[in-house]
């Protein structure tokens, strides 16, 4: 803990880690951190949108932390890599037993790209079920804050979430429908005082010294050779949602409009707007929420 090298934000929480191991870009440990984390059994839906969130965050020039397990955490730490972002791996393990194994390859992509791999554990340690609750407080410790994308009704995910809360970190959740077994831990979560999320621009609000980029917009300037082009809805392919994207038009439409036209509950209304705005097919605007135009 004396070593300069050695995060202050872990000095601060309780129990810190006696000794960081480390391999890789130890710089990353003086930048600003967030933490993504997850379900290992995660949805199709938690993999879409934890892609989203992570490539929007590091837009923001957040370094992306995780735990470099199955599911969430990997989706994390792939998808800053594709977009040239620098992620931090925590393990609950020595650096020469990597775990999971199917992991192995991910865990060198991250060092040749300039990112890091830590643990508390000397390098010839094996993972153990109760490394992995230990490691979460290091996920969480490192960190400005965290989003749970997903989390079921007993898991270490909600475990490192309220783990943050007592390290007076912010905790970020995404909803999800009342009956989705993915979500029950990020609903309670939700319900306990963790701040609900639907953009990358309502996590980056909340840290004041962080200043938030507009994401770049599509060009509008048009050749003057080219014919106007009048701009068409986006086609929503997914069969799900298109029964309710096919009422939404450019003049707003309520909620309880769209109740009225569907035999869908409100919760699953909800659900669907939200993907849809998520997937950039639809806007909320006052009134209600317009269709989005495709302007390619």
């Amino acid at each position: 803990m004396k070593d300069n090298n050695y995060p202050e934000q872990l000095k601060r929480i309780k129990n810190p880690p006696k000794a960081i191991y480390a391999e890789g870009n130890i710089e990353l440990l003086k930048t600003n951190i967030f933490s993504i984390i997850g379900s290992r059994a995660c949805s199709k839906r938690g993999e879409k949108l934890a892609e989203k969130f992570t490539k929007d965050l590091v837009y923001q020039n957040l370094t992306i932390a995780s735990g470099m397990a199955v599911g969430i955490d990997t989706i994390a730490h792939k998808t800053t890599l594709e977009e040239q972002g620098k992620t931090i791996a925590v393990l609950a393990n020595g650096l020469n037993h990597i775990f999971p194994e199917e992991n192995k390859e991910l865990y060198g992509q991250i060092i040749k790209n300039g990112g890091l791999v830590i643990t508390e554990y000397p390098p010839e340690e094996k993972a153990k079920s109760k490394n992995f609750l230990e490691r979460n407080r290091i996920v969480s410790g490192l960190a400005l804050g965290i989003l749970v994308v997903e989390a079921a009704y007993r898991s270490g995910t909600s475990v490192t979430a309220n783990l943050a809360k007592e390290q007076g970190k912010k905790v970020f959740a995404l909803p999800h429908e009342i009956d989705d077994l993915h979500g029950v831990g990020t609903n309670r979560l939700i319900k306990n005082g963790a701040k609900i999320v639907t953009s990358a621009k309502d996590i980056v609000i909340e840290f004041p010294k962080l200043p938030y980029k507009e994401p770049p917009k599509k060009s509008q300037i048009k050749s003057k050779k080219e014919k106007p082009v009048l701009a068409k809805r986006k086609e929503c392919k997914n069969k799900e949602y298109n029964e309710i994207y096919q009422l939404i038009t450019k003049e707003p439409i309520s909620i309880n409009e769209i109740y009225k036209k569907t035999n869908h509950t409100i919760t699953k209304i909800n659900n669907i707007l939200f993907m849809l705005e998520i997937e950039g097919y639809i806007k909320k605007v006052v009134g209600g929420y317009t269709c989005t135009l495709d302007d390619k």
